[in-house]
C-alpha cells in the first residue's frame, strides 16, 4: 500500500485539513514496535497481526479489510515459462534455477517467510540456500529478473504483474496463500474519529480506488 498511500496523501490532507505522518516498514518490524508500546493512529497489517494487536489492547476492534494479496514467482515474459502446476514441478523449477530473488524473511517480509515454508514442505530448504538472494531494499524483484540478474523472483502478485516484461506464475493450489490486509485505529490514538476518517478514505474513496487499481492490487 505504500504507493497508494503516497499518491493519495495530498488529497486526504487537503480534504481533511490533517497531516499524515507515514512510516512504511515490514510486518515483523511493525509487530516489534507496536507490541513494544509505540503508539499510532492508523495501522495497516495482515489480518493475523491485526488480531494480535487487538487482543493485546494495542489496536481498537473494528478493523476493515483494504486489500488482498497473493504470492507467486516472476519470470521473464519473453522467456520460457517453467512448470509450476504441481509440487514436483515446482520443486524442479526451484532446483533448476541458479538465482532466486526473495524478500529477506528475517525482516518479516511475508513473501519471503511464505517461500521458506514452501521450500520446507518440498524438502529442499537446505538445497536452495546457496541460490536464494535475500533483498530488503524495497522495489520490485521482478524488475531485476527482467534485466537478467536472476532466473526467478518470489514476490507479491501485484508487484510482478505491474512490472513490464515480467510474467506471473502462481503457486500450485496447495501452496497458495492469500493475505488480507486490515486497516485499524490505534487504541491509544489521539483522535480516533480522524483516524477512522482516513481508513474510510482508503477503503471507499475514489482517489484511493484509482491508485489501488493502477498498482494492480486487489481491493479487500
Amino acid at each position: 500500500m505504500r504507493e497508494v498511500i503516497a499518491e493519495t496523501k495530498a488529497a486526504f490532507e487537503k480534504a481533511s485539513g490533517h497531516t499524515l505522518n507515514v512510516t512504511v516498514v515490514e510486518t515483523g518490524t511493525i509487530r516489534k514496535r507496536v507490541l513494544g508500546g509505540e503508539a499510532f493512529d492508523v495501522i495497516m497489517v495482515p489480518s493475523n497481526a491485526s488480531e494480535i494487536f487487538v487482543k493485546e489492547g494495542k489496536q481498537a476492534p473494528g478493523a476493515v479489510s483494504v486489500i488482498r494479496v497473493n504470492f507467486g514467482l516472476a519470470v521473464r515474459e519473453s522467456g520460457p515459462k517453467p512448470d509450476v502446476s504441481n509440487a514436483d514441478a515446482l520443486k524442479k523449477t526451484f532446483l533448476d534455477a541458479k538465482t532466486v530473488l526473495i524478500t529477506d524473511p528475517s525482516t518479516g517480509g511475508i513473501s519471503g517467510v511464505h517461500l521458506m515454508e514452501v521450500l520446507g514442505k518440498l524438502g529442499i530448504a537446505d538445497a536452495m540456500k546457496p541460490k536464494l538472494k535475500p533483498f530488503s531494499g524495497g522495489g520490485f524483484h521482478a524488475e531485476r529478473v527482467v534485466k537478467g540478474e536472476a532466473d526467478l523472483a518470489v514476490q507479491a502478485e501485484h508487484e510482478i504483474r505491474c512490472t513490464k516484461g515480467a510474467a506471473f506464475l502462481d503457486y500450485p493450489k496447495e501452496f497458495q496463500r492469500i493475505i488480507v490486509f486490515m486497516a485499524g485505529v490505534g487504541a491509544a490514538s489521539s483522535d480516533a474519529k480522524v483516524a477512522q476518517s482516513y481508513i474510510d478514505f482508503i477503503k471507499t474513496g475514489p482517489q484511493a480506488a484509482a491508485a489501488i487499481k493502477a498498482h494492480c492490487l486487489t481491493p479487500g
